[in-house]
């Protein structure tokens, strides 16, 4: 089954994904600066206490969890640049039916119809354990 979008819609979704991930990628730059000027940061300090390293921990790891966030968003958009190179964009990769335009416009990553994205998020361990 191939999707019903049409080359204009086409182009104007491929502007966005690619607008999108030149987004994500230029956030993944600015946490990898938020990460080394923390850590030149923290070891040009001469004396520090307690709070300031748990303070500075806690920062750790809120730049890496965005990182990892962007990253998995990232490889969203290269998926869904790579169904619209394959003709299979539009089309749900668990039943094969045909996604809601609507939902497509409001998050152009979409994989899944809305039934399908509903029962992965009631069931996610069921899809992971299959791959």
């Amino acid at each position: 089954m191939a999707s019903s979008l049409t080359t204009a819609q086409e182009k104007i979704i491929k502007a966005e994904l690619l607008e999108l991930l030149a987004n994500l990628r230029e956030d993944v730059g600015h946490e990898l600066q938020d990460q080394q000027g923390e850590r030149v940061h923290q070891a040009m300090k001469e004396a520090h206490d307690m709070g300031d390293e748990a303070s500075a921990d806690l920062e750790s790891t809120i730049n890496l969890v965005n990182m990892s966030r962007h990253l998995h968003e990232i490889k969203e958009c290269q998926d869904a640049l790579q169904r619209l190179t394959s003709g299979e964009y539009g089309l749900c990769v668990s039943c094969g039916e045909e996604i809601e335009l609507n939902r497509l416009k409001a998050n152009p990553v979409s994989s899944r119809c809305l039934s399908c994205q509903s029962k992965e998020e009631q069931h996610p361990d069921v899809h992971h354990a299959s791959l």
